[in-house]
């Protein structure tokens, strides 16, 4: 007791007939040239890849956007985690307190205060600050010492302040 099933088609009879009328038969189709008719030549399918890489390609500036976005903020966030970062110094000597920004050495190269012209040797753990003046013959430093050392909030404000 088997059931008969019928056969369909995937194209409706006016798919069927625009067909025809591009092939230019006007017989009609026998069950070998249905199945045929209903498969669609390479080229067709091409264009098909073509229509939905295109729709990819729309689709794909705003995903780029959102990562290069992403990948600026993350190499923004390394930078700012590697950089050394200026500091507000409070230093004094023979009675004269002075505050000022301290840039530290990128590499090895040594620190800067930004408003003098001096090499900056910081040494922390003597609670010190020497300037130094090069010059070729010898080097003259003066010692000065560090009473209080803020971070970068401290620093920039300091430096907005001073405008």
């Amino acid at each position: 007791m088997a059931k008969q099933l019928k056969k369909a088609s995937l194209l409706s009879e006016a798919e069927r007939q625009k067909l025809l009328k591009k092939a230019g038969n006007k017989k009609p189709l026998t069950q070998a040239q249905t199945s045929a008719a209903t498969r669609p030549p390479a080229t067709v399918s091409s264009r098909v890849e073509n229509r939905s890489s295109s729709e990819e390609h729309t689709e794909s500036p705003i995903g780029s956007n959102t990562k290069i976005w992403w990948s600026t903020a993350v190499l923004f966030f390394i930078i700012l985690l590697l950089t050394p970062k200026p500091a507000l110094l409070e230093y004094q000597s023979a009675g004269l307190t002075t505050q000022s920004i301290y840039m530290p050495g990128w590499f090895g190269k040594p620190g800067i205060i930004l408003d003098t012209n001096q090499r900056a040797i910081l040494a922390e753990e003597e609670q010190s600050l020497y300037l130094c003046f090069e010059s070729k013959t010898n080097e003259q430093c003066a010692k000065y010492q560090l009473r209080k050392q803020q971070g970068l909030v401290s620093a920039v404000l300091f430096w907005l302040s001073s405008l």
